[in-house]
């Protein structure tokens, strides 16, 4: 009982925390946020742009307010040392939408915010805490952010953490009024006008898209039917919770599976408590007690069993909740506990299970003639059928919500299984990644050097085999760029929808590092970044999207300057395919849809606006070798070269193909747990009533011994009842797997919700578990002696 109510309260206290509370902000369900997709772009998500945000202000009249952020990390310097923290850059209106201001020091005024960045920031609670050592004296302390001198000018309150907690601090945002249509990569929230609902937002919202090309002159109409333009408008809580609100709620109706099993087994025991105590029942009513001083000694009993284990459960939830958040990471997360919610149902489990223990034996006794029992000695024949029958019912039903569990377990850990089995177009094994960081706006020819000679130095290392660089790391987040493009061989026509690609910049040994195929063409070669070179290499789905396979010679570039068609420059830096490498999985294993991808060398000319102030090694170790044993001597080697470089994201290709597969295998895990405990309960129930039944059949198995019965006959008889209510329980069980997997469509992957191999092996371990249960208590059936059992009768 203690575990059902404990496994229910911690994940309650989860549930509570990240998908019932409000977001800790005045009136939060009115803050939502606009984000767009463009489907015929292949860019399923656009966030928003200049432009747009200018659009709305101006058009949407039923948002009070719009403000616009955006994240990025940036070189620290002004604690104990440099290091590299995440920066979030808002407008200075955001703090009056969120209804939040510093608990020290000022908030953003316009002024901060300038075209060429403000020169002030305010600091998370935490930074100032684990940095500043909770120093008042904080507020108007320069300190350097990427090189630049910026005032501290607040510290925001404990407990404000948006986006997430993940923040160091705060820059304020400028948004040019006058912005394009283009370059989305913004993210915007609004906070609703009075009496405005999210659906008559998200309504309204759609009903402006009409009008976009009357704000943006040289935007078409038939551009955006083409591209499928929309917007959508949902709460800020939904959108961050959507990638966990089915899976917690899922998980809580597991454990909600657990605590039913487990009452149904200490039910079972009640029933069995008041076969045995049907005789003191007896005489107690023969000397005048009424069957309601009987049934409030039931209660009491029960009461007090259902509050000792909603004691206990509550120990257990409290100590379960930490590790629980260890194994997944979850928005909110920092607002879980065990608090008075979770007490108050705690409490509410313990009285509901107390008052149904007691309830159930009392309907043994609703007319029970207790002179016949006196009469008969208060033998187990008055028990009769069906209170046989009840016991065997209360197990099947254990039984059967353990089956549901077994196949929820096992659909994910063929899931699981799937996901393993994806091929990533990379070969993870012994390969360790590095960040390195510059500081933002420094000149892209400094910085490609320093990581040009950082890997160089790293390589020199014993155990090395290659060093590649990049600025992004496939299955990690990083600076993938994506845009539309243009193909020399294909003008694009006016009314023709533009391709759109991801791109990245890379270096030599890149490919090789991380076991990519290279598939057509010719590898990237040190004198590609060191002149540079106009060439590019492309996936094998950009080859076969764009070129029908055949991709080697063509030219192709992002971001030039372009005439009054629209079509590229004269003398645009075009870029020649020289390689096509093979597909790679880039966002998530799960992500089923590829992507054509551009690998670009640093410094190249053929793509506007590559960020390279950051870039990541792909160090691959020679076989055999722990890739970790590197990171000591990896680190000293930019130390050296850099002391004031801050170095991030230190982790192997493991552990971040792992961390891809992390919200998989943490339900998995849950799920597995709570079926170990179901069919452990169940086993335990079974065991007990078929126990009981021999206990309660000694004398007829010891004159069918007498008769000469075998053993064998004994086994048979006592199995045969078992695998009875076990029969029952997997019919039921299957019933209602069938009924309720579909709910975890949204988690599975690869794999069908009537899995056939789930469906078949799931039944086969529950009889196992039955048989194996119940063979301690049919041995014992089959080794009863009649003399012994006649005599004890």
């Amino acid at each position: 009982l203690a575990l059902g109510i404990g496994a229910n309260v911690a994940i309650f206290s989860i549930v509570n925390a990240v998908l019932l509370q409000p977001l800790p902000y005045e009136n939060s369900d009115d803050i939502v946020e606009i984000r767009h997709h463009a489907p015929g772009l292949n860019l399923p998500e656009l966030n928003n742009s200049p432009g747009m945000v200018a659009f709305y202000r101006q058009n949407a009249d039923f948002y009070e307010s719009i403000a616009v952020y955006g994240r990025g990390e940036s070189n620290f310097t002004g604690g104990d040392e440099a290091a590299r923290v995440t920066v979030v850059a808002f407008e200075p209106v955001m703090l009056e939408l969120l209804r939040a201001q510093p608990f020290m020091g000022r908030s953003f005024n316009p002024e901060d915010a300038t075209e060429d960045g403000g020169a002030v920031a305010l600091l998370a609670y935490d930074t100032w805490k684990a940095r500043f050592g909770s120093d008042p004296s904080v507020l108007g302390r320069v300190v350097e952010i990427d090189g630049e001198s910026i005032e501290i000018v607040g510290v925001m309150p404990e407990g404000f953490l948006f986006p997430d907690e993940d923040v160091d601090l705060y820059r304020a945002l400028w948004v040019d009024p006058d912005g394009p249509f283009g370059e989305f990569g913004m993210n915007a929230l609004a906070r609703l006008g009075p009496g405005i609902s999210v659906e008559a937002a998200q309504s309204r919202s759609t009903d402006l898209i009409p009008r976009m090309p009357e704000f943006f002159p040289q935007l078409q109409q038939e551009f955006l039917d083409q591209a499928g333009f929309a917007v959508s408008v949902e709460t800020l809580r939904d959108r961050m919770v959507v990638d966990v609100e089915s899976t917690l709620w899922i998980i809580l109706g597991t454990v909600a599976f657990v605590l039913l099993i487990a009452c149904a087994n200490v039910a079972n025991l009640f029933l069995v408590r008041a076969e045995s105590r049907q005789k003191e029942m007896a005489v107690r009513a023969a000397m005048g007690a009424g069957r309601k001083s009987v049934a409030a000694s039931f209660l009491s009993e029960s009461l007090l069993l259902g509050i000792g284990g909603g004691v206990v459960g509550i120990l257990i939830a409290s100590s379960s909740v930490d590790w629980l958040l260890s194994i997944a990471e979850l928005p909110r997360a920092n607002e879980v506990s065990v608090g008075m919610s979770s007490l108050a149902l705690a409490g509410v489990l313990s009285i509901v299970a107390g008052l149904s223990f007691g309830a159930i034996p009392m309907t043994r006794y609703v007319g029970t003639r207790f002179a016949a029992v006196l009469r008969d000695g208060g033998r187990a024949n008055t028990a009769g059928r069906q209170r046989n029958r009840a016991r065997n019912l209360l197990v099947a039903t254990q039984l059967a919500l353990g089956l549901v569990l077994l196949v929820g377990s096992g659909l994910m850990l063929r899931s699981f299984a799937e996901l393993r089995a994806v091929d990533l177009g990379i070969e993870p094994e012994g390969v360790l990644t590095m960040g390195l960081n510059r500081n933002r706006g420094e000149d892209p020819e400094i910085s490609a050097r320093f990581f040009a000679e950082a890997a160089e130095r790293i390589a020199a290392l014993p155990g090395v085999e290659t060093v590649g660089l990049t600025t992004n790391v496939p299955l990690s987040s990083g600076n993938s760029n994506g845009g539309s493009f243009y193909i020399e061989s294909k003008p694009r026509a006016d009314d023709e929808l533009p391709p759109v690609a991801l791109y990245r910049a890379i270096g030599p040994g890149y490919f090789a590092s991380l076991g990519i195929s290279i598939l057509q063409g010719r590898d990237i070669e040190a004198a590609d970044w060191e002149e540079p070179r106009r060439v590019v290499w492309v996936n094998e789905y950009f080859a076969r999207v764009f070129f029908d396979g055949d991709a080697i010679g063509e030219r192709i570039g992002w971001g030039f300057q372009t005439d009054e068609h629209d079509q590229p420059a004269a003398d645009a830096p075009w870029a020649e395919i020289v390689g096509v490498v093979g597909d790679v999985r880039e966002f998530g294993l799960a992500d089923e849809e590829l992507r054509p991808n551009a690998y670009f060398p640093f410094l190249s000319e053929s793509v506007e606006n590559l960020e390279i102030q950051s870039a990541y090694m792909t160090i691959k170790v020679v076989d055999g070798q722990d890739p970790t044993d590197l990171i000591p001597g990896a680190r000293q080697a930019v130390r050296e070269l850099a002391p004031g470089v801050p170095i991030s994201a230190t982790q192997t290709m493991d552990e971040i193909v792992s961390n891809a597969m992390e919200s998989t295998s943490a339900t998995m895990i849950v799920l597995a747990v709570a079926t170990a405990m179901a069919l452990f309960l169940g086993a335990i129930g079974l065991a007990g009533v078929i126990s009981y039944v021999v206990g309660q059949r000694t004398r007829e198995i010891g004159v069918r011994v007498a008769l000469g019965a075998q053993a064998g006959d004994v086994s048979r008889m006592i199995l045969r009842q078992s695998m009875l209510v076990t029969a029952g329980g997997t019919l039921l069980g299957l019933l209602g797997a069938f009924g309720l997997t579909g709910l975890m469509e949204a988690l599975l992957f690869e794999v069908s919700t009537t899995d056939p191999i789930t469906f078949v092996t799931a039944p086969v371990v529950l009889v196992a578990v039955s048989f194996l249960a119940t063979w301690i208590p049919v041995r014992r059936a089959s080794r009863v002696d009649p003399i012994e059992a006649l005599r004890s009768e």
